[in-house]
């Protein structure tokens, strides 16, 4: 007879076998692909999102649009500048479900990671906040320093 210790229903305390088996540490690389599988994963979920959202804005905007030319003379003015705005978020909308496409483009030919422009990698906090990100923080700062001095590099200002 074996003296077996229950404190809860189904929870054996006193056996060696309730202890859970030893876990053998993931190698670099396995860790490597199981965060860009959680990246491919998160990556999807946005574009997914965005592909909504496109379609959304898209059939507004084409309603909007419709009005604004088929629309009683008073509503017109209104819905073209609807259509207007709406144009201007769909395209946004487009632009960012292109930097997820190219992201998972970068993903499939391991190319993930590595910043564009100087092709040092990325930081994990970076791709984490923003995992469609092309450019390290150094580079998007001077690029955004360019585009503030009208396209002058940095250094010239």
């Amino acid at each position: 007879m074996s003296s077996v210790t229950m404190t809860k229903p189904g929870l054996d305390i006193g056996r060696t076998t309730a202890r859970p088996p030893h876990r053998i540490s993931a190698t670099p690389s396995q860790r490597v692909c199981a965060g860009l599988a959680q990246r491919r994963a998160q990556l999807e979920s946005r574009w997914r999102a965005r592909l909504e959202r496109v379609t959304e804005l898209s059939l507004a905007y084409h309603d909007a649009a419709q009005q604004a030319r088929d629309g009683a003379p008073t509503a017109r003015p209104r819905a073209a500048r609807r259509a207007r705005l709406l144009a201007r978020r769909t395209v946004a909308e487009r632009q960012a479900l292109a930097d997820i496409e190219a992201a998972l483009d970068r993903l499939s030919n391991g190319q993930y990671g590595r910043c564009e422009q100087c092709r040092e990698p990325i930081s994990a906090v970076l791709l984490a906040r923003q995992p469609q990100a092309r450019y390290c923080t150094a580079c998007a700062c001077l690029a955004l320093q360019a585009g503030r001095t009208g396209g002058r590099p940095a250094e010239a200002v």
